[in-house]
């Protein structure tokens, strides 16, 4: 009977305490192992993908900073060139005024000159005046920019009223305004309309004169000066009517 008691009893603790320790124990649920090293993997795909991705677009943005630099550099060649081309067509083209002087029997001076009153003097010193404007001239059409404004100078200042200095003033002008030095070619072209006012290059200071107003932003005295040229009938008013309609309409 003792023996029957003693195990009723360690069932009855087994009983209670058996709650008590399941409470107490923490379940862990496992993973298998090998859906880990699929997410590794994933990780590290997605990594590499992007690398790759960023590398490609890396590339892609150095070739076209190349392409864009080569067609910066295309389009300033071909600024240059037009300027080269622009200052050639108005050479040819006062050569060909010229040859057209001496066509219809004009004097030397007057076949290069600009129409302003000259000084009188022996010929020996007319020959010296027209072979240093020639000698300057000469000096532009070969691209010698600034060997060409030194003897236009120097010519200015030999014979500040000579034959060709309207025409010097001229070119000095138009020399400044294809540098895009606004304000000298301001200043020549004035000059010239100031001091010769018959001179035959004054259609053509004018037009070139109130191009120089429209870049500096002065529209009122370059709409002005544009409409008195666009009024005539030289090649300069037929340009100065083309420059108004395409920039004061």
């Amino acid at each position: 009977m003792m023996k029957t008691l003693i195990t009723a009893t360690a069932f009855t603790v087994i009983a209670v305490a058996a709650p008590v320790l399941q409470a107490q124990v923490r379940v862990v649920e496992s993973q298998p192992l090998g859906n880990n090293q699929s997410a590794n993997s994933g990780d590290a795909q997605g990594a590499s993908n992007m690398q790759a991705e960023l590398f490609y677009q890396f590339q892609a943005l150095q070739q076209e900073v190349l392409e864009l630099r080569g067609l910066v550099e295309e389009q300033a060649h071909e600024i240059q060139r037009l300027k080269q081309q622009r200052m050639d067509d108005y050479l040819d083209l006062d050569r060909r005024i010229g040859e057209l002087s001496r066509s219809g029997g004009g004097n030397p001076g007057a076949s290069l000159g600009s129409g302003s009153s000259g000084e009188s003097g022996e010929t020996g010193d007319r020959v010296s005046e027209t072979q240093m404007y020639r000698d300057a001239y000469q000096l532009l059409r070969d691209r010698e920019i600034e060997q060409s404004i030194e003897a236009f100078n120097a010519y200015l200042d030999a014979y500040p009223q000579g034959n060709f200095a309207g025409n010097s003033h001229y070119w000095l002008g138009e020399i400044y305004l294809l540098n895009e030095d606004l304000d000298a070619a301001q200043e020549w072209f004035e000059k010239l309309l100031r001091e010769f006012p018959d001179d035959r290059k004054r259609a053509d200071a004018q037009y070139k004169l109130g191009r120089v107003y429209h870049q500096q932003g002065d529209e009122q005295r370059a709409q002005q000066l544009l409409q008195d040229v666009a009024s005539g009938t030289s090649d300069a008013a037929r340009l100065a009517r083309q420059y108004l309609q395409d920039n004061f309409q």
